[in-house]
């Protein structure tokens, strides 16, 4: 989708919490092993020994409203995106954030799409920004706990390990920051079943194992033909929508002023064989892996990617930078944005 209204993401933060267990540390305490923890791709990863995943996502909130000078009353919608457990089993942890913010008459809700969540919570809140006149600002947040026993973030996944945090990002009609060009989504739902298997559906969670196990699950794909589907559309899904989010933001691919490309926190194994040969082939711009110090920060990733673009200034004034995300399911989405001072 093509943004043109002028919306800019007017701050984005992160707050992760001090404590990190790196993956040395990991090792010698059994929790992985060193080939898993290469394949990872983090030295560290922040690990909550309090704070949940709303919490952490109230307190990233409440520093990206302040760089966005943007109080929780003019804040007038307030999306929040997970993975995991959000510390309750019934309830919604998007009022809990907006409530501890302060964003009374702020309209709340949820998002779960996997690994793509906090990317499809900045999409819908730049449509509706898009759409109605009368939303001022949209906060989106992000926040997940990968605590034991109920998941395992060093063995829970292949190639990848799993940081809490939580993350922010302000959304408004102008002023400075990064300005929203576009936004393409691609999809491919008949690859759900890698994070379900064969398992039967069940009353209650953790029924089939605890902790959560995402490698029984892909085992039993693989088994079943999934990876060749998964090998035969995920690339092409993916230059789609890479393609489509350039066109739409009005770029060719080799325009000077694309500084750079971030991608999802995962393993070199994974960003090498569907991301990176694409995104070199098509861009020519600098890739960076952000990720070295958080591992995978769950539905966190892309707007913990703004956060370092604008916290690092890796963008001069007037560049571009392409964002992309994905989630099993399978969702993908590519986001272009545009530095500007005014």
């Amino acid at each position: 989708m093509r943004f043109g209204s002028e919306l800019t993401i007017r701050a984005a933060a992160t707050w992760l919490p001090p404590v990190r267990q790196t993956a040395d540390a990991a090792v010698l305490a059994g929790l992985t092993t060193v080939a898993d923890a290469e394949a990872a791709g983090a030295a560290e990863v922040p690990v909550s020994c309090g704070p949940s995943g709303p919490e952490m996502a109230v307190r990233a909130a409440r520093r990206a409203l302040s760089e966005a000078q943007v109080t929780p009353e003019e804040t007038d919608l307030v999306i929040h995106a997970w993975i995991h457990h959000q510390g309750h089993d019934f309830w919604s942890p998007a009022h809990y954030v907006a409530d501890q913010l302060g964003a009374s008459d702020a309209v709340a809700f949820g998002i779960q799409q996997m690994c793509h969540a906090g990317a499809m919570a900045l999409h819908t809140a730049a449509v509706r920004l898009e759409a109605d006149p009368s939303v001022r600002n949209a906060l989106v947040t992000t926040g997940d706990r990968f605590a034991a026993p109920a998941f395992d973030r060093w063995r829970g996944d292949y190639d990848a390990v799993f940081g809490d945090g939580g993350t922010a990002a302000v959304v408004g009609r102008s002023g400075p920051g990064l300005r929203i060009l576009s936004h393409a989504l691609g999809s491919a739902p008949e690859l759900e079943s890698m994070y379900r298997g064969r398992d039967e559906f069940t009353t209650v969670p953790l029924a089939h194992s605890v902790p959560v196990d995402a490698r029984r699950t892909k085992k039993a794909f693989l088994a079943d033909g999934g990876m060749a589907r998964f090998a035969e559309i995920g690339p092409r899904k993916v230059r789609a929508t890479l393609m489509a989010a350039l066109a739409e933001a009005g770029l060719k691919p080799d325009d000077p002023r694309i500084r750079c490309a971030t991608l999802s926190r995962l393993g070199p194994k994974t960003i090498d064989l569907l991301y990176l040969p694409i995104m070199q082939e098509v861009i020519k711009a600098e890739i960076l892996h952000l990720g070295g110090r958080t591992g995978h920060l769950g539905g966190g990733d892309a707007i913990a990617n703004l956060a370092d673009l604008w916290d690092q200034e890796l963008l001069a004034p007037g560049e571009f930078a392409v964002g992309f995300s994905g989630g099993g399911g399978f969702t993908w989405s590519c986001l272009v944005v545009q530095r500007v001072t005014d």
